[in-house]
C-alpha cells in the first residue's frame, strides 16, 4: 500500500480554476500531501491544449480538478471533451448546491464532484481515493494473467485499498471473508474450500469499481436509476474476474451474493436452492457485517439487534439454515469471551 500511495504522488495533476486564491490553496494542499507535480490553468481551452500537448510530449496528466465556472467554455463542454478523449478521471468543482445539479454532472462522465466551499482534507481524500483506482485499474490491464496466483493476490490488495479510501467500508471484506470462512467451517466444508470461500469474501463487491463514487456513498434514499447501477456490481465482479481460472469454483458465489432466497434479489432472481450455497453464505455474511458497521446511511446496529434482523428476515432474504448456524457462531464466541474461554465453532445441523 505504501508503494502504492508513492507512485499516486508521482501523478500530475492538472486545476482548472481562474480564481488565483483557490488554485493557489489547491496547489499548496496537495504539495503538502507530497503530490509535486501540480499544474494550473485558468480556462477551459486552456486545459484541453495542456492534456494535449502533456499527452504528446509522453508525460500526459493523471487526473484533472475541473471548476465549473469557467471564462470561455463551459465546465460541462470541457469535461464532455474531456472524457471523450482521455482516459483520466475528473472532479467536478461547482457553486450547485441543488442534488439534481450534482447527480447530472455524474451522469455527464463526473467521477466525482465537490461543492464550494470546501474542505481541503476532503478533496485531498476524493482525489487518493479516486487515483488509487485508476491507478490499480491500469495495472490490472497491463498485467500478465499467466502468473495466476500473483494476479489473484493483486486483486485482493486492489479490493482491500480500495475500501481502505472509504471510512465506512473500511475492513468489510474482511470481515465478511471472515465470517463467511466460520460459516463454511461450520458446514463442514473441505479446508481447501473455506480458503476459496473466504477469498469470495474478499472480493464480493470487487464489481463496486465500476460505480460511481457519489452513488455509492450517497446518504439518503438512491434514485432508480442510481439503484440500477449499484445492482451491477456483481455481474461486474464476475465479469473481470471469470478468466482467472483458480476463480472458478466461487465466481458464481460473488455473482449471485444479492439473491433472495425468496426470489426477490438481483442480478438473476434465482429463488432458494437455485441460489449457490456460497452465494447463501456471502449473502448473511455481508448482510450481518452491512447491519453493524456505521454506513453514510445509518448507524451501526447492536449484535443483538443485528442477530433478530437476520432471524427475522430468514427464509425471505436469506436461507434460514446459514442464519441458523451463524447465530449460533456469534452466540458461541459471545458466551465463550464472556467466560474467558475459547469459542467452539457449530456444525451444520443435519
Amino acid at each position: 500500500m505504501a508503494e502504492i500511495e508513492r507512485e499516486l504522488r508521482k501523478m500530475k495533476l492538472l486545476v482548472v480554476e481562474d480564481d488565483e486564491d483557490a488554485l493557489a490553496l489547491v496547489s499548496r494542499k496537495f504539495e503538502f500531501e507530497g503530490f509535486t507535480r501540480v499544474e494550473g490553468v485558468a480556462s477551459g481551452e486552456a486545459a484541453l491544449k495542456a492534456l494535449g500537448d502533456a499527452r504528446t510530449a509522453g508525460a500526459p496528466f493523471s487526473m484533472v480538478l475541473l471548476d465549473l465556472m469557467l471564462p470561455g467554455a463551459s465546465g460541462e463542454e470541457v469535461l464532455h471533451r474531456i472524457k471523450k478523449n482521455y482516459h483520466i478521471p475528473v472532479i467536478v468543482v461547482t457553486a450547485r448546491s441543488e442534488r439534481e445539479s450534482q447527480l447530472r454532472l455524474l451522469e455527464e462522465g463526473a467521477d466525482d464532484y465537490i461543492v464550494k466551499p470546501f474542505d481541503g482534507d476532503i478533496l485531498f481524500l476524493k482525489v487518493e481515493k479516486i487515483l488509487s483506482r485508476y491507478y490499480l485499474e491500469e495495472q490490472l490491464r497491463r498485467m500478465e494473467r499467466r502468473n495466476t496466483r500473483l494476479f489473484l493476490n493483486v486483486l485482493q490488495v486492489m479490493a482491500k485499498v480500495l475500501e481502505a479510501k472509504d471510512p465506512y467500508t473500511k475492513f468489510h471484506s474482511e470481515n465478511v471473508a471472515k465470517f463467511a470462512r466460520k460459516i463454511a467451517k461450520a458446514m463442514g466444508y473441505s479446508p481447501q474450500e473455506v480458503e476459496m470461500i473466504q477469498t469470495a469474501g474478499i472480493l464480493h463487491d470487487f464489481g463496486k469499481i465500476g460505480v460511481k463514487e457519489g452513488v455509492l456513498n450517497k446518504v439518503g434514499h438512491l434514485t432508480d436509476k442510481e439503484f440500477d447501477a449499484v445492482k451491477r456490481h456483481p455481474v461486474i465482479a464476475a465479469t473481470i474476474l471469470e478468466p482467472i481460472e483458480d476463480l472458478s469454483s466461487v465466481i458464481a458465489d460473488i455473482r449471485h451474493h444479492h439473491e433472495y432466497y425468496n426470489g426477490h434479489g438481483y442480478p438473476s432472481g434465482l429463488k432458494g436452492e437455485e441460489i449457490p450455497l456460497g452465494a447463501r453464505i456471502l449473502q448473511v455474511a455481508d448482510a450481518y457485517d452491512a447491519m453493524t458497521s456505521q454506513r453514510s446511511y445509518h448507524d451501526p446496529m447492536d449484535k443483538g439487534e443485528a442477530i433478530r434482523e437476520l432471524r427475522r428476515c430468514a427464509g425471505s432474504q436469506f436461507d434460514p439454515r446459514i442464519v441458523e448456524v451463524f447465530v449460533k457462531i456469534l452466540e458461541s464466541e459471545a458466551a465463550s469471551a464472556s467466560e474467558g474461554a475459547r469459542p467452539v465453532e457449530p456444525r451444520w445441523p443435519t
